[in-house]
């Protein structure tokens, strides 16, 4: 995801959900001492704005990203700011670097594992970051109908060459039955102690179609792919598939054109889980 500024402007939604889990485990996140890393932590705001300042005042936080888009914006902006750093990190990778093992104290991920092909590694690469004692709060999709948007533009021979891969930008737990249970069972075997493991319906109300346009081209992972004698038709196809799934409800009319609200409706999980001090046997 390298589209930092349209990512900014269209984050609401993933802004408001951490927010709200920020806040739920206030206590949690306060007392997650030392060095901290942020999984995901994509342009920096919600690193710097919702959990810098929940964690203790001596805790060191560092902004983890694959993009290095993200991170090179997010080390520019806060780079005065001495309890932040900022870096580059597959949390997918096969070879975790050396020397990022066992470095952390505590680890936060928000609003980005459900991008991960191979959700086990991404764990267990968690669980090889933390020192032992180490806790894990997580907040992620577990499903939401515009991922299948996908998968049906992938069926069109004029976008089917750019998007052959489009079976990996569907979530792991988009297509499984009970995601709750298959997110522990993983966070068990992975060697974590399971604090909290939830599944919760969530809904946001997009102000007219164009707003989720922005959201949705914010995060789509194949429109840098398109041909610029496309892009507009498959921006077009892409938000008609997304919005042919969602609820829409008269907001605005002007002599013109009646404008819609749109109501998204969508599961989220979160886990809030701890590396043992001491591994059994």
């Amino acid at each position: 995801m390298e589209r930092v500024e349209e990512y900014l402007n269209a984050n609401k939604l993933q802004y408001r959900d951490t927010s709200e889990i920020v806040e739920e485990f206030d206590k949690e996140i306060g007392e997650m001492r030392g060095r901290c890393v942020d999984i995901g932590c994509g342009p920096g705001d919600v690193t710097t704005e919702l959990i810098l300042p929940k964690l203790p005042r001596d805790a060191l936080l560092v902004g983890a990203d694959i993009s290095n888009a993200m991170v090179d914006h997010a080390t520019k902006k806060y780079r005065d700011n001495r309890r932040l750093s900022f870096l580059r990190l597959d949390i997918e990778t096969s070879s975790l670097p050396q020397e990022q093992i066992a470095r952390y104290d505590n680890a936060v991920s928000f609003y980005c594992l459900h991008w991960c092909h191979n959700t086990r590694r991404a764990f267990e690469n968690i669980y090889k970051l933390l020192r032992p004692g180490g806790k894990v709060l997580t907040m992620f999709l577990a499903y939401n109908d515009g991922f299948d948007a996908y998968v049906r533009i992938h069926e069109n021979p004029r976008y089917q060459p750019y998007m052959q891969d489009a079976h990996k930008f569907v979530p792991f737990f988009h297509r499984c039955n009970d995601s709750r249970g298959t997110l522990r069972t993983i966070l068990e075997d992975t060697g974590f102690k399971v604090l909290h493991c939830s599944k919760r319906e969530k809904s946001f109300v997009f102000p007219n179609i164009q707003i989720l346009k922005k959201y949705a081209l914010a995060v789509n992972p194949f429109i840098s792919r398109i041909p610029e004698d496309l892009k507009e038709e498959f921006e077009d196809v892409l938000i008609r598939e997304i919005v042919s799934q969602k609820i829409l409800f008269p907001s605005k009319a002007d002599k013109c054109q009646q404008e819609y609200s749109v109501l998204d409706r969508y599961h989220i999980l979160v886990a809030y889980v701890q590396k043992p001090y001491t591994v059994m046997q």
